[in-house]
């Protein structure tokens, strides 16, 4: 079995759930549950995001390799600054994809403000994970088809793929689009495998999303009869590949 990547991780404190992750809750989830590398964004927040950006760096600077930071910026701040932010991160710090969170940032993926996100990650060649599920009618997957055909170049990842409520949906939209992957994260197992079913298992990933969560996602994984070189896709390369990350 290759190292694990978890492609949803947290650090920070959610505003919605009042939940704080740490780096000793990361450090100590991954041990426990066998995982290499996560990939880290700030929660949805009221803390200052460029502070968090900065932890979120130093992260991956004191433990190289085990952490790839994942910027999250709020799309109603203006184009130049949003843009400078994203290209420091990327550019300076080494984040490796951008974040859009429809319900935390209260805008839909048909916002002429959320081109600049597109734009920018296609110039930079990173995917964006889009929150999906929670917060519609914002959150919808289907509203990822319009930006996803828009820029074929562009990776899209479907965080939660529609979070158990929009699942179906999901997967009609990764149907539509291949440049969209799932990662579903709080969806049922029968449900993962209707996925892997509808578009494969390449473009499938394992993201947590929360540290007491860690466990519950691999166990999904391995109750439904994947073989070990389907794991190790799920569990590692398809992300390695998709994030063009070196762990």
């Amino acid at each position: 079995m290759l190292p694990i990547i978890d492609t949803h991780t947290h650090l920070g404190t959610s505003k919605f759930s009042g939940v704080t992750t740490t780096e000793s809750d990361l450090l100590e989830s991954m041990e426990r549950n066998g995982v290499g590398t996560s990939l880290v964004m700030p929660q949805p927040t009221l803390e200052n995001i460029r502070d968090v950006h900065a932890k979120i760096a130093e992260l991956t600077l004191k433990h190289p390799g085990r952490f790839y930071g994942i910027a999250s910026l709020d799309p109603w701040i203006d184009e130049e600054p949003y843009v400078e932010e994203l290209e420091m991160c990327v550019n300076e710090l080494g984040f490796v994809a951008v974040k859009l969170h429809p319900m935390g940032h209260n805008i839909s993926p048909l916002s002429d403000r959320c081109t600049k996100i597109y734009e920018s990650a296609r110039r930079l060649r990173i995917p964006i994970i889009v929150h999906t599920g929670l917060g519609t009618p914002f959150s919808l997957p289907s509203l990822l088809i319009e930006p996803a055909r828009k820029f074929p170049d562009v990776t899209f990842i479907v965080a939660h793929a529609g979070f158990a409520i929009y699942t179906d949906e999901a997967v009609v939209a990764a149907k539509a689009c291949e440049n969209l992957i799932l990662e579903p994260s709080w969806c049922q197992t029968y449900t993962i495998q209707k996925m892997i079913n509808a578009i494969g298992h390449q473009r499938l990933i394992m993201g947590s999303d929360h540290v007491t969560n860690l466990p519950v996602e691999l166990t999904k994984y391995r109750s439904i009869g994947l073989s070990e070189s389907q794991l190790d896709d799920i569990f590692h390369h398809n992300a390695k590949r998709i994030f063009n990350i070196q762990s």
